[in-house]
C-alpha cells in the first residue's frame, strides 16, 4: 500500500489574508483554482444545502461589514479569531512534516499489496463547523480521490471539549494520529477490501469487520500516548470483561436481525451502547483487541489480522 498525499492550506491561508472586497477579487483566481478551497466548498455546499461559493460569501462580508444571515462558511467565527488563527496556521506550517505520518498506516498492509491511494490533506479556517471531515470524490475517468479536512477554527473548542485541554503539541498529535491516521486507515482498509474482494456477508460478518477496522483506527489515534488517553478519556482495562459480554450480546442480536431499509451503521448505533468515552462498545472492544495484538506481536499482529480478516482478529485475541 502506498498513500500519495498533498497538503493544501489555501482554505485557511487565503481567507485570513483578505481584508477587503477588492482583496477578494484580487485573489478570486486563487480562490477558484485552489484544490483545498474547492474541497471545502463542495462539503459546505452539500452539508449546509447552499449554492454559495466562498468568494460570494467573502465579498458580501466585506461589502456589508458582516456575514450573510446563513453564514454557511462560518466567516464570523473565522474573523472574530483572525489573529489566533493566523498564529496557529503559521506554527503548523513550520511543523508541516510532523503532522503527517501516513507511513504508519501503510505499514499495516501486506508488503505485496502494491495499490496506491491518493489523498489531499487540507487545512481550513472556514466552512462546515466540524473539526475534521472526509470526502471521497471521483474524476471524469472514474478514479477515486480522497480529501481529509481539518478546520482550525474548531481546533481549540474540539480539544477542550474532548480532552479538557488545549496545547499546540496536543493539537499536532490529534491532527497527525487522531485524524489523519485514523481516517487514513479507514480509507486504506476500504481500498484493500475492494481490491481483495473482501465483502462481509450478513450482519454478524459486518459486526466483526467493524470491530477490526474501527478498533485498529482508534488504536492508531492513541498508540503514541496510550496512558494519557486512557486517563483523559476514561478507558479502563477492568471494563474489558463488560465489553466482551456486550460484544457477545451484539453478535446474538445480529444473528436474528435484518437490516431492511437501514444501513449497518444505523443499525449499530441503534443497538450498541455508548461508553462514557463517547465510543460505541464495538469501538472500545476493537481498540482493546488491537492493543493486545500489537503488544504481543507489534505491527505484524495487526497486519496479519488485516490480511487474514476479522475472524483472525478475534481468534488471535482469544488465543492470547
Amino acid at each position: 500500500m502506498k498513500i500519495q498525499y498533498t497538503i493544501d492550506d489555501s482554505a485557511a491561508r487565503l481567507p485570513l489574508s483578505i481584508r477587503s472586497a477588492e482583496g477578494v477579487w484580487d485573489r478570486e483566481a486563487d480562490l477558484r483554482n485552489a484544490p483545498g478551497v474547492h474541497l471545502v466548498e463542495l462539503t459546505t455546499q452539500h452539508m449546509q444545502n447552499t449554492g454559495a461559493t466562498l468568494t460570494d460569501e467573502l465579498t458580501g462580508y466585506f461589502n456589508n461589514g458582516h456575514p450573510s444571515e446563513a453564514d454557511p462558511y462560518a466567516l464570523a467565527d473565522c474573523f472574530a479569531n483572525r489573529e489566533q488563527l493566523e498564529d496557529l496556521l503559521r506554527d503548523l506550517r513550520h511543523v508541516e512534516a510532523e503532522i503527517v505520518a501516513l507511513n504508519e498506516v501503510e505499514a499495516l498492509f501486506p508488503v505485496m499489496f502494491m495499490h496506491e491511494m491518493t489523498v489531499m490533506l487540507a487545512l481550513t479556517t472556514v466552512g462546515y463547523p466540524a473539526f475534521g471531515y472526509v470526502r471521497t470524490y471521483r474524476d471524469s475517468e472514474g478514479e477515486s480521490y480522497h480529501g481529509m479536512v481539518v478546520n482550525l477554527a474548531q481546533a481549540r473548542p474540539h480539544l477542550e471539549e474532548r480532552l479538557g485541554q488545549f496545547s499546540f503539541s496536543l493539537l499536532t498529535d490529534v491532527i497527525r494520529c487522531g485524524f489523519f491516521n485514523h481516517q487514513g486507515f479507514l480509507l486504506a482498509y476500504d481500498v484493500y477490501c475492494q481490491a481483495t474482494k473482501r465483502a462481509p456477508d450478513g450482519l454478524v460478518a459486518q459486526l466483526k469487520d467493524a470491530a477490526l477496522r474501527r478498533g485498529i483506527a482508534w488504536f492508531l489515534s492513541y498508540r503514541h500516548n496510550l496512558a494519557f488517553y486512557d486517563e483523559t478519556l476514561g478507558f479502563d482495562a477492568d471494563r474489558v470483561g463488560n465489553y466482551v459480554q456486550r460484544w457477545n450480546d451484539l453478535v446474538e442480536l445480529a444473528r436474528d436481525a435484518t437490516l431492511d431499509d437501514e444501513s449497518f451503521e444505523d443499525w449499530l448505533r441503534s443497538v450498541d451502547q455508548c461508553e462514557p468515552t463517547g465510543m460505541l462498545c464495538v469501538d472500545a472492544l476493537g481498540l482493546f483487541v488491537a492493543r493486545t495484538l500489537f503488544d504481543a506481536h507489534g505491527n505484524k499482529g495487526l497486519r496479519d489480522a488485516i490480511t487474514e480478516g476479522p475472524d483472525h482478529f478475534i481468534t488471535s485475541y482469544n488465543a492470547l
